[in-house]
């Protein structure tokens, strides 16, 4: 990544670690300030210590966040990686991360899914534009897709409802984004800094990269296999035939998160694709052009940052619960977020460490073959 872009982590983890250590102060000291966050879900570090240990170590891993971060962005030998500075951010990161209000999942969940939705129309109109006899005649079943959804799986009001919902939870959800952006822009910054395998875990890792990124891209099946049989007459993991009929909204809503889940683990395998690296030939105005590294690192870390923490959340709770040890088990596999999280943060760790080596695509380098050869036709010309 650019020194431009690391610097800009920088400043959104002072931002994000400010907007903490603020919400937190005016809980201790004027609650009726903050009233909405009598609501929150309790953290990670309240399941662990208590509310006390949750305040205290919540602040000082907002406060420590603001330090590392202005240290980084004004030490010239912060610049260029210090090994204790980075453990130091790593660290703050996860206790940042780990003090994220519960029941996170379930909302970005369904934001994911409707970015998905999104990313499909693009991509469509990319291919519609570059093979339009493949891409419109994709245009139209996906059109007709949406007409019977719409027609009978109640799909108008889907959307305005998953909204509205959002809308309600506005706050505690800006909150939990502030806590999530702060660890992801530290772990962003430890990778952007730290991209070659000196150490004997970083060769490990980039060794083993592709079956690391495969491994976590597998978390995805369970759940989307789950919501598949939706579409068949053996519904698993919540699904019945008396339900849909009653209410189809609830089918297209499994079917959209299914979805979700399933183009999750699509582009976690994109860390190891020939795509990851540059744009496929059929994206009309990108295809062929080199993916910059930064757009598939802050992305993937700070899911990678909220799949661990939500994660970890889930199996506590799995844990504590009085159902039994089959039921644990299966929610444990249907949601295995708590190991998503850390391959998708070596996954990412690895890409980046192979996207810096020598022979990674270099735009520097592709532009300077391009002038090249447009220089060597000028003079064949003259000649």
């Amino acid at each position: 990544m650019s020194n431009r872009i690391r610097s800009l982590l920088l400043i959104v983890a002072v931002l994000g670690g400010a907007v903490i250590a603020a919400v937190t102060l005016l809980r201790m000291l004027a609650p009726d300030a903050v009233a909405w966050t009598e609501d929150l879900h309790p953290t990670f570090l309240a399941r662990l210590g208590g509310s006390t240990t949750e305040t205290i170590v919540g602040l000082c891993g907002a406060l420590g966040a603001i330090a590392v971060a202005v240290f980084a962005a004004t030490s010239p030998r912060a610049r260029s990686g210090l090994t204790a500075l980075r453990v130091a951010a790593l660290l703050i990161a996860a206790v940042v991360a780990f003090g994220t209000p519960g029941g996170v999942i379930p909302a970005a969940g369904y934001t994911f899914a409707l970015l998905v939705v999104g990313g499909i129309v693009v991509a469509t109109v990319l291919l519609a534009i570059r093979h339009p006899w493949i891409g419109l005649p994709v245009a139209l079943v996906m059109a007709a897709g949406v007409v019977y959804a719409v027609a009978n799986l109640e799909a108008g009001p889907l959307v305005p409802r998953i909204l509205d919902a959002m809308l309600d939870t506005l706050p505690t959800m800006l909150l939990s984004l502030a806590h999530v952006m702060t660890a992801a822009c530290l772990l962003a910054w430890v990778i952007g800094v730290s991209v070659d395998a000196r150490g004997a875990f970083a060769r490990w890792v980039l060794r083993h990269r592709v079956a690391i990124t495969v491994i976590a891209a597998l978390c995805s099946v369970p759940y989307t296999f789950a919501r598949l049989t939706w579409l068949t007459p053996w519904p698993m993991f919540g699904g019945g035939a008396e339900m849909f009929a009653d209410s189809p909204g609830t089918q297209l809503t499994g079917l959209l998160l299914g979805t979700g889940m399933l183009f999750g683990g699509l582009l976690t395998l994109g860390l190891v694709r020939p795509w990851g690296e540059r744009f496929p030939r059929w994206m009309a105005g990108l295809g062929g052009r080199i993916v910059p590294p930064a757009l598939a690192i802050l992305p993937a870390s700070l899911v990678s940052v909220l799949f661990t923490s939500g994660g970890i959340e889930f199996a506590l709770e799995g844990v504590l619960s009085p159902a039994g040890r089959l039921d644990v088990l299966y929610v444990m596999t249907m949601f295995p977020f708590w190991l998503w999280g850390p391959l998708l943060g070596l996954a990412t760790w690895a890409y980046a460490m192979h996207r810096s080596a020598p022979s990674a695509p270099d735009e520097d380098a592709e532009a300077r073959a391009r002038a090249m050869a447009h220089l060597a036709e000028l003079e064949s010309r003259e000649a």
